[in-house]
């Protein structure tokens, strides 16, 4: 299931970054996340993905009740066991408050990340790089 993700998180690729946003007209890092896992059809806990969204957060989520509420339907795992399809919690601005799906990075022998990205302004996919490697705040699995 974890490469049905990862490909249904590549058909998402180019969409415009929108805070909060959970369709092809625009997408934050969750909201990514959600379309794509609905899309490969995971489900977390005995729920589809979109019954597990919510809404009315902030641009800078609170990064407690973020981890626990992926603690709560995908498993912690160790950052050295890291594979494709695996959700990262990345710290930006010191802060654990973005979302990444890992990707087998197609032009490189390394791994990738797929993210909602508002510097970008869009869904991007780019090598799993030492810089982001160093902002991984957690590794979790379906």
């Amino acid at each position: 299931m974890a490469c049905a993700w990862v490909e249904a998180a590549r058909a998402l690729l180019g969409v415009p970054f929108c805070h909060q946003g959970r369709s092809r007209q625009g997408l934050d890092c969750l909201g990514l996340l959600i379309l794509s896992a609905q899309a490969a059809g995971l489900r977390f806990g005995g729920y589809q993905p979109l019954q597990l969204d919510e809404g009315g957060y902030g641009p800078r989520p609170d990064t407690d009740y973020l981890a626990q509420r992926l603690g709560a339907y995908l498993s912690a795992v160790p950052r050295q066991a890291m594979q494709v399809g695996d959700v990262l919690l990345l710290r930006v601005e010191g802060r654990a408050q973005h979302l990444a799906l890992v990707t087998d990075y197609p032009y490189a022998a390394a791994l990738g990340m797929i993210h909602a990205y508002a510097p970008a302004r869009r869904v991007v996919e780019h090598r799993l790089d030492d810089d982001w490697q160093r902002a991984i705040a957690r590794v979790y699995r379906p």
